[in-house]
């Protein structure tokens, strides 16, 4: 996972991130930002088992 950093940009409104954030917080937005990642790359993948 990559953790976030000032500046970069927020995974819930896309502003840069504050300097000055609490460690919980940046943690936080970073764990949304990998979910958001994940959601993205698994988009079109076909989750049906197929009896063939």
């Amino acid at each position: 996972m990559r953790i976030l950093k000032p500046g970069d940009p927020c995974p819930c409104c896309g502003q840069p991130i504050k300097e000055g954030l609490p460690t919980e917080t940046i943690m936080l937005l970073s764990w949304l930002q990998e979910g958001k990642d994940l959601l993205a790359a698994t988009k079109g993948v076909n989750n049906e088992t197929t009896d063939n």
